[in-house]
């Protein structure tokens, strides 16, 4: 039964499964009228008190801004789970940006919900519909058990720029989404922070990388041949350096920049 009918998406509603069938269309959309399908979708969802909800995203070409995330954690998926929401299940969309921006909506907030995602239609409803021994004869996409991308790398016209084209297994397309857009964040932070990584010494380089893994004081002292005062001296010297606030910003240019 169609219930709610848009331009930018259809919901239907299967009483005896409990079950809430989301599909976007492929049509431009503003935040504002995200956030508005978003939330009558949810009001259908709680006041129907589904069990299951079903996003069919294949056409889904809208790439989330980060401000959203917490509103849409706050206002969808925390009122669905509080009104009894078990399952949470994703069709991957073909726009790679939309689907990243999907993913971290989840991951970004910490999210109540950690959502499963197919590659169709069938599959996703096959596995929602299924009881709990049938469940586990349809995956949902997992990390591939084995791993050998075919890479191929060619210039642009005036070569200023490498194309590098991978091919992938199909189930492997979300894992490797988001493994290439942590690549892209750190390749950006490395850009935005190198001047800053760049005023350290060597010494300094070398004490870093023994704090990010996790040695103490005197552990760096001994194995530096140098001694407490002038290890807790280098620290101050890298937290000014890097203007970092946290153990967690130390370990972030550790890793950005190959000393871990």
């Amino acid at each position: 039964m169609i219930i709610h009918d848009t331009d930018f998406i259809s919901i239907d509603y299967i009483e005896s499964k409990s079950l809430l069938l989301s599909k976007w269309k492929h049509v431009n959309m503003t935040p504002q009228i995200f956030m508005q399908e978003l939330q009558h979708a949810r009001d259908w969802c709680c006041g129907l008190r589904a069990k299951r909800a079903v996003l069919n995203q294949e056409n889904f070409n809208f790439v989330i801004p980060d401000e959203l995330y917490p509103w849409i954690e706050r206002e969808i998926n925390v009122p669905g789970y509080k009104t009894g929401v078990e399952d949470f299940i994703f069709v991957v969309a073909k726009d790679s940006q939309a689907q990243l921006s999907v993913m971290k909506s989840f991951d970004k907030v910490d999210s109540i919900y950690a959502p499963k995602f197919f590659l169709d239609h069938d599959q996703a409803f096959d596995w929602v519909t299924s009881n709990k021994r049938d469940k586990k004869k349809i995956e949902p996409i997992q990390p591939p058990v084995e791993f050998d991308p075919q890479i191929d790398i060619s210039l642009n016209d005036d070569k200023s720029k490498a194309i590098i084209q991978v091919e992938i297994p199909i189930d492997s397309l979300p894992h490797s989404l988001n493994a290439i857009k942590r690549h892209m964040d750190r390749m950006n932070f490395m850009r935005e922070n190198w001047s800053k990584f760049s005023r350290l010494t060597k010494r300094e380089e070398g004490v870093l990388r023994l704090l990010t893994k996790g040695l103490q004081h005197s552990e760096i002292s001994e194995k530096l041949f140098i001694s407490n005062k002038t290890v807790k001296t280098h620290r101050q010297n890298i937290i000014k350096k890097l203007d970092a606030k946290h153990l967690i910003d130390l370990y972030k240019y550790a890793e950005t920049f190959g000393l871990l």
